[in-house]
């Protein structure tokens, strides 16, 4: 049975039993839409051990659905790079500016990136800019609140204009009694060397973090110990080739993954089983279908192989990577103490010419500035909202139109106590029906029995499509592997810390 099968057909009994159990669970963002689940489940078996398992909370992202993001996060797809990024953040005319991740000629696609186009930003427009003339930034997520904070600190009048009623954009921290620590719906993990300043940064707000080790347990259905083997490194191969491809000739630099991996050799893997009832390609289609997605947003066909970086095996799992536990939506907010913030305040339509920059509302209202920096998300402005007068230019309209739009989402589950056998920090499973196939134990750095559930691309959009329930029961399924049928029921291990929400 493939995974689209499983998600709109049946479902096996240990999920039907926690279908039956979670419907107290800790309700999704509010604001967020819910779809309807499809399919009818099958009848429920008798019970098992096992079965009985069911998070006493939980909480999922759906950043695809949200009105004002309209995805996760942006990425180079074939045919287009950096230089396209860098193209959607130039100035036009010197009133009408650009941040965000999506623009990050360096960094594109991450809140390290975002961050730092809020600093260069800031750069741009006090370049050009009076000491005493008001500047609006649309968005207040990072990338607008560091901009805002920067100019603001220059000697510059800010206004933040904020669609939704809370600041952060797609950085979401949300604070419940439920939970030990806060429960982060956007960014939530920091990991690799451009993940330094970010953290020396929330040190200095004193916002806490906690490190995640670097183990990594891959499972198969019945809950065999498994490996990659050799897959992860595979994008390695592509990666090289492709690099050293476009230094030796005029090919195109935007080569997606897929073809990269073709045009290295890297996806000729065996096709027999083990021993162990896994292929080669087994381990390849884990990689591709799950594994790169959750990282990136999007698979290998609409990925350029240039996003991979220059070790993407080794960037490919949030091994070794710090959990912000005291909220990142908190530094976020602090970063907008003492500035004017419209919250609520949608902008539709922004004119700009040699007088400045007008923003006009969904309410109606309109806002006259000096200059404008506008933080809105890719997704969003790929709708055409708001309408610019003029119109962009083409080098800006193509690229938008050019750059993809990436799938992510988090599904967070909260147990009383811990049922897995293993103390390893990040899983996969190695099960092409599983829903959910990348997953990260939370406990071994904080004691409380929490796992955050990854997903992208077109496994995030398939587990998307559920009701919460449904999504929580897919989730379970997908946990099987890592079941500890002894243990169920049992106190929890305790080998791992104490929780402690104040450290």
């Amino acid at each position: 049975m493939s995974r689209r099968a499983f998600l709109t057909g049946s479902v096996s009994g240990a999920a039907i039993l926690v279908l039956s159990a979670c419907t107290t669970g800790a309700p999704a963002p509010t604001g967020s839409p819910t779809p309807a689940a499809t399919g009818t489940p099958s009848p429920t078996p008798t019970p098992t051990p096992g079965a009985t398992v069911v998070p006493a909370a939980f909480r999922r992202s759906s950043w695809t659905d949200d009105p004002y993001a309209l995805g996760a996060t942006s990425h180079l797809t074939p045919g287009t790079s950096d230089a396209d990024r860098r193209l959607l953040g130039t100035p036009l005319d010197d009133r009408l500016f650009f941040a965000g991740e999506a623009v990050a000629g360096a960094l594109g696609g991450t809140v390290y990136g975002a961050r730092q186009s809020g600093f260069d930003v800031a750069a741009q427009v006090a370049e050009v800019a009076g000491a005493d003339e008001r500047i609006a930034v649309i968005g207040a997520g990072i990338a607008g609140a560091t901009a805002a904070r920067s100019l603001a600190d220059r000697g510059y009048d800010v206004v933040v204009v904020e669609a939704r009623g809370r600041v952060g954009g797609r950085v979401h921290s949300v604070h419940d009694d439920d939970w030990p620590y806060p429960v982060e719906l956007g960014v939530g993990l920091l990991g690799g060397p451009d993940a330094v300043a970010l953290e020396a940064a929330l040190a200095l707000a004193r916002v806490r973090t906690r490190p995640l080790d670097d183990t990594v347990e891959v499972r198969t259905s019945d809950g065999t110990v498994d490996s990659l083997g050799d897959a992860a490194g595979r994008l390695d191969q592509a990666a090289s080739w492709a690099a050293a491809r476009a230094t030796t000739s005029d090919a195109d630099t935007g080569t997606s993954v897929a073809d990269a991996l073709a045009g290295s050799g890297a996806d000729q893997v065996s096709t027999l089983p083990g021993s162990d009832g896994v292929s080669d390609a087994d381990r390849l289609a884990l990689v591709l279908d799950d594994l790169l997605p959750a990282r990136w947003g999007a698979g290998a066909d609409d990925l350029a192989v240039a996003t991979l970086g220059d070790d993407p095996a080794l960037d490919l799992l949030p091994t070794g990577a710090t959990l912000v536990t005291g909220g990142l939506s908190g530094f976020v907010s602090g970063l907008l103490d003492g500035l004017d913030v419209l919250r609520d305040s949608n902008v539709v339509r922004v004119q700009y010419g040699d007088r400045g920059v007008g923003l006009r509302l969904a309410t109606g209202e309109s806002l006259s500035v000096d200059r404008a920096v506008s933080t809105i998300p890719l997704g969003v402005l790929k709708t055409g909202v708001p309408e610019f007068s003029p119109e962009l230019p083409s080098t800006h309209a193509d690229a938008i139109e050019a750059l993809g739009v990436g799938d992510r989402e988090v599904l967070w589950l909260r147990f009383d106590e811990a049922f897995w056998s293993t103390q390893a920090t990040v899983w996969a499973v190695l099960d092409e029906d599983a829903p959910y196939r990348l997953f990260v134990n939370l406990m071994p750095a904080t004691g409380a029995p929490v796992l955050v559930a990854l997903t992208g691309g077109d496994a995030a959009t398939e587990v998307g499509a559920l009701d919460d329930d449904a999504a929580v029961a897919a989730a379970m399924r997908s946990l099987a592997p890592y079941l500890d049928l002894v243990a169920a029921g049992s106190p929890a291990p305790t080998d791992g810390p104490t929780p402690d929400p104040t450290s």
